[in-house]
């Protein structure tokens, strides 16, 4: 068994249709979508090549599915944040079955992967969908994060930056992101390959068209969306990691 893993793809169907590309020609077994499929500009489009996928993905819940769910039902409880209209918009453009769909997914799966034995898939963590662990977090965090878990190998994405380092005993794997890649210079989807190793890999596509493709979108946040994750370029991973290290310090202050 060989599969790639695909993570944090937003709605950016162009970068998953050059990704899905790349994946072909690797002769994967499996895609593992490791959350965080939908909020973006080509929400609607995104979930239905990758139900097109059939039995080939596994598809595992990230925050962003479980907040289009609420959205759906009338659960969701707003906070302020600037990103919520665009969740609430993805939300209420939901079909029936895409609901359901999205309300079964796992928070993580298992599957054998040739080399590496037993490998975790999870969107955060083990535990959590939105907990955040980076490549220089410090042990502890990842100890707690994976607490009782078997696999030896864990592939984990929702800081949308790639790495693969060695925390608490275990082999951390990120994917970074395909749809809104943060850290690494210059513009293009990020994803894994593991079997019979891991390798981190990365999928140029067309910018411009790209663009002018989500630009057709009624999304509230595709200018924002083209402007800094297709034609600019990302955040670096010094101003990345400084946010994220932010916010999981915040969160874990308040959790305790």
């Amino acid at each position: 068994m060989r599969v790639a893993a695909l993570a944090d793809i937003h709605g950016n169907l162009p970068a998953l249709e050059a990704v899905l590309r790349d994946v072909d020609a690797a002769g994967v077994d499996a895609v593992i979508l490791v959350g965080d499929m939908t909020v973006g500009p080509l929400q609607g489009e995104t979930l239905d090549l990758l139900t097109s996928l059939g039995e080939r993905a596994l598809w595992v819940r990230g925050n962003c599915e479980r907040n289009l769910v609420e959205v759906f039902d009338g659960t969701y409880r707003e906070a302020g944040a600037a990103h919520e209209a665009g969740v609430i918009w993805s939300g209420r453009r939901l079909s029936r079955a895409q609901r359901d769909r999205l309300a079964t997914l796992p928070l993580t799966v298992s599957v054998d992967v040739d080399g590496l034995g037993s490998v975790l898939f999870c969107h955060a963590t083990a535990r959590d969908d939105e907990e955040i662990v980076l490549v220089d977090s410090p042990v502890g965090w990842f100890g707690g994060a994976f607490a009782g878990v078997e696999e030896q190998t864990v592939v984990c994405g929702h800081t949308h930056m790639p790495f693969d380092r060695l925390a608490s005993g275990r082999r951390i794997v990120n994917p970074g992101s395909v749809g809104m890649p943060y850290g690494p210079p210059g513009t293009v989807a990020y994803w894994a390959l593991l079997g019979p190793e891991v390798t981190l890999r990365r999928t140029a596509y067309d910018l411009e068209d790209a663009a002018a493709r989500m630009r057709r979108s009624a999304w509230p946040g595709t200018a924002e969306f083209v402007e800094e994750n297709v034609l600019h370029g990302p955040p670096s991973d010094a101003e990345a990691l400084a946010i994220f290290t932010s916010w999981a310090q915040e969160r874990r202050a308040r959790s305790v």
